[in-house]
């Protein structure tokens, strides 16, 4: 699998939305095989979200991360860990030892939102080191809370109760009536072909 660390003069960079440089560690049986360095768009947050897809990400992680950013990250299939801080060496070596979850490595004024974030990925089933501890999907793998409603620590937008709700695409606009049961996040927008997301 590959994990991929935003950087900034290497540390955790405080912000991803302005971040240019990753660490990409691709790993296997939580086993670093490789280590290299990977530069992303400037200020243009989608084509951040499709490097990263391109890139074959499947879980980055990074400081501060705006609420729509990681939704398009998110859409591309690649789970955040976000309000982490910290030598980005000493934070991949956590990630791989399953001990980034301990406050240690949490973003100042972020340790509880941090902490519960790490904790809801952990439910979904997955082990620190990004290793499938069952099976078994959980709710929140399924776009679905206890009262079906979508989770707000991964970053998705609550499920609307409004008729008139819509799917959109972030990246083209595209736009489409939302079909109750059926979470936008499952939908795939027919000219971009990502996921979309409730409005």
């Amino acid at each position: 699998m590959k994990t991929a660390f935003a950087i900034w003069n290497n540390r955790i960079a405080p912000v991803f939305d302005v971040t240019r440089r990753i660490v990409v560690v691709e790993s296997d049986s939580g086993r670093i095989i490789d280590e290299h360095h990977e530069t992303l768009p400037d200020n243009v947050p989608w084509q951040k979200a499709l490097r990263l897809a391109e890139l074959g990400i499947e879980t980055l992680v990074c400081g501060a991360i705006s609420r729509s950013l990681q939704t398009m990250v998110a859409g591309r299939g690649v789970r955040v860990i976000a309000f982490i801080a910290g030598d980005v060496q000493e934070v991949i070596q956590a990630w791989f030892a399953g001990t980034l979850a301990q406050g240690v490595f949490a973003m100042p004024g972020c340790r509880r939102r941090r902490r519960r974030h790490v904790d809801d990925i952990n439910q979904e089933g997955y082990l620190m080191g990004g290793r499938k501890r069952n099976g078994k999907e959980s709710y929140r793998d399924r776009g679905q809370g206890r009262s079906g409603q979508g989770s707000r620590e991964m970053g998705r937008p609550p499920v609307a109760t409004n008729a008139d709700s819509y799917c959109v695409c972030l990246q083209c606009g595209h736009k489409e009536r939302h079909e109750r049961g059926i979470p936008c996040t499952q939908q795939q927008c027919p000219q971009c072909g990502i996921n979309m997301t409730r409005q």
